[in-house]
């Protein structure tokens, strides 16, 4: 009878151990194929900014301008008369003391704006002393401004 009840009692623990380790190996499986947290998604559409300067700052003239793009190609616009504009391909445009213009418009070449139909990112400007909103936009090889892509800064120039 002892020795029924040792081994009851030994069967009884085994199968507490059995169950214990049952309990964790599905818990360990549990964990396991939990599906890991997703990156933040990348955002998918083009982005444009003024690298240098940021909007508030207080600068000496001449101003050092340079331009930042996401998610877009900037290249120079091609030699001779351009009949068609490249997909997801243009230049920037710089105006001062101007607003961004509305999507599809012909960017005129004279004041406010300058061109970089050569596919430059920076230039140093001469600015008059003084407060100047300054719009950053990009057009396509026939000059017409892209929706979404235009940023403006406002500055002040030091005497």
């Amino acid at each position: 009878m002892h020795v029924r009840r040792c081994l009851a009692g030994r069967s009884g623990s085994r199968r507490i151990e059995q169950l214990a380790l049952l309990a964790l190996l599905v818990g360990a499986g549990a964990c396991a194929s939990e599906t890991p947290p997703a990156p933040a998604a990348a955002p998918s559409g083009p982005r444009l900014f003024f690298a240098e300067p940021q909007s508030g700052a207080t600068v000496k003239s001449p101003v050092h301008l340079k331009f930042g793009v996401e998610n877009f190609t900037i290249m120079p616009v091609p030699q001779g008369t351009v009949e068609t504009s490249r997909p997801e391909m243009g230049h920037h445009h710089v105006g001062v003391d101007t607003d961004c213009l509305p999507a599809g418009t012909v960017i005129e070449k004279a004041a406010p704006w300058v061109h970089f139909g050569d596919g430059k990112d920076e230039i140093d400007m001469q600015l008059t002393p003084g407060p100047h909103k300054l719009a950053l936009q990009i057009g396509d090889d026939q000059h017409r401004t892209i929706e979404g892509l235009c940023t403006t800064v406002s500055i002040t120039v030091s005497e």
